[in-house]
């Protein structure tokens, strides 16, 4: 019995833990995400472009100017340009480009959206980009097959699509516009591949100037550093409560019996 007792206890304290951990880390995530990034889409003085946060995060480069922004009925939807680059085999450059894609209103609940789709108007075919909501916040992702949001960039460039909707759940259309976008548009590749021939190498934090040149940036790791003491704080008492508890349920009780 004393056995199944320690068992129980130790299977309990493993279950708090990482009750504490999970929950103090989604605190620490959606306190962040409140006061830094909801902030940096409405706050007119922000030194960042509106999504800045977003789409910076991106690895590996991005251009900083959007490829599309369509702003109708209280809804945006925006395109940027962003890339996956990488040597393969310490010879090839690969460059694999693609749309990260922000569906976001400050006036309308983003729940209520459904689909978005990029349609050919002449024979009514329909591409459908699927979506999914960055964390508690009231923007949208659009995300591929896989469930990222790296989005292949042929579905926007092909030359049949003409129109971007968007729509809720009862099939209600909340955006239908006009919609166009040309390879030309996007610069990454073209910029890496220049810079790869003529360096043997990729750019990097030394190169940064001449990137910036062309509106192109690396990603940012943006860390929650000014939010960290929330997830101390709350594994402080986990442990504080933990060395209580085993004292007196174990320490405690065998001092009196001895």
């Amino acid at each position: 019995m004393r056995v199944f007792g320690r068992i129980l206890y130790a299977t309990l304290a493993v279950g708090f833990f990482l009750l504490a951990f999970t929950y103090s880390r989604d605190l620490m995530l959606d306190r962040y995400l409140e006061e830094v990034f909801e902030p940096s889409l409405s706050d007119p003085d922000s030194i960042y472009p509106k999504y800045y946060y977003f789409y910076s995060s991106i690895p590996d480069y991005h251009n900083s100017e959007e490829i599309f922004w369509i702003e109708v009925n209280g809804y945006e939807i925006v395109g940027y340009e962003v890339a996956q680059v990488s040597i393969i085999n310490d010879t090839e450059l690969e460059v694999i480009e693609s749309i990260y894609l922000i569906v976001y209103s400050d006036t309308e609940d983003l729940s209520e959206v459904d689909t978005l789709y990029l349609e050919d108007e002449d024979t009514g075919t329909q591409t459908e980009i699927y979506l999914q909501r960055f964390q508690t916040m009231n923007l949208i992702n659009g995300v591929n097959e896989l469930g990222v949001v790296y989005l292949d960039i042929d579905t926007f460039t092909n030359e049949d699509i003409d129109r971007i909707c968007l729509t809720n759940h009862d099939g209600n259309i909340l955006v239908d516009e006009e919609f166009s976008i040309d390879e030309e548009d996007f610069i990454i590749k073209d910029y890496m591949d220049t810079f790869y021939d003529e360096n043997d190498a990729i750019p990097d934090i030394d190169n940064l100037q001449d990137l910036a040149n062309q509106n192109i940036y690396p990603n940012q790791i943006h860390i929650a550093d000014d939010y960290v003491h929330i997830f101390y704080i709350a594994m402080g008492i986990y442990f504080v409560v933990l060395i209580l508890a085993t004292y007196f349920i174990f320490f405690r009780k065998r001092k009196k019996q001895y």
